[in-house]
């Protein structure tokens, strides 16, 4: 059986480069969360975090999650309701960081979704409706070594972090992400070899 792929996991945990490459083996479309909150809201999550605040970003991405399971059918035409029927790839976000794959309607998806996401409201309960919840786990120590030069991630700190935020804060949401499907551990591996295991594990979906 078929089904769509969620990714979940702390910043840092590939679940972007691991979900195009995904994507792309399986021949599924790629959607990532934080990239049509940047788009619907028209800036940064930084952006956002600093001139709005938390709370407004967990109701965006809730309500975001809401529209997105209510049309999770058909997936151009939520997008296409976001994008109030411009071209997609004329929007600066997807030129940018290349958040979506769209290549037909009647594909399945592997998503991924912002950090902090299944950890709030009744979002993690509305990810498994969109489809298999893989948690790719990564360490303190991995997720510095991938994210500590940019010192500003909104949930860490805005004049920098240590490892030992990362693991404070990946200890407050591991209770939520141990109720995924499943826990993919991503240290040590490449985004290819990581993509590589999920396709074989889907396989037998």
């Amino acid at each position: 059986m078929k089904t769509n792929i969620v990714l979940i996991g702390f910043m840092g945990a590939g679940k972007t480069e691991v979900g195009r490459i995904l994507a792309e083996k399986r021949g599924y479309n790629f959607i990532d969360l934080d990239y049509i909150t940047e788009s619907r809201e028209g800036m940064t999550i930084n952006e956002i975090f600093k001139q709005k605040g938390e709370a407004y970003f967990r109701d965006a991405e809730n309500k975001i999650l809401k529209d997105f399971k209510k049309n999770k059918n058909n997936i151009l035409s939520f997008l296409k309701e976001e994008k109030k029927g411009s071209d997609l790839k004329s929007d600066p976000f997807f030129l940018k960081s290349g958040n979506l794959i769209i290549n037909g309607e009647d594909k399945y998806r592997v998503i991924s979704t912002g950090g902090g996401m299944p950890v709030y409201k009744n979002n993690m309960e509305m990810l498994k409706t969109l489809g298999y919840v893989i948690y790719l786990k990564a360490g303190s120590k991995t997720i510095y070594q991938r994210i500590g030069a940019e010192k500003n991630r909104p949930v860490l700190g805005i004049n920098g972090f240590s490892e030992k935020d990362i693991k404070n804060k990946l200890d407050e949401r591991e209770r939520f992400y141990k109720k995924a499907d499943i826990i993919i551990y991503t240290d040590g591996l490449s985004p290819q070899s990581v993509a590589e295991e999920i396709d074989i594990f889907a396989s037998d979906l």
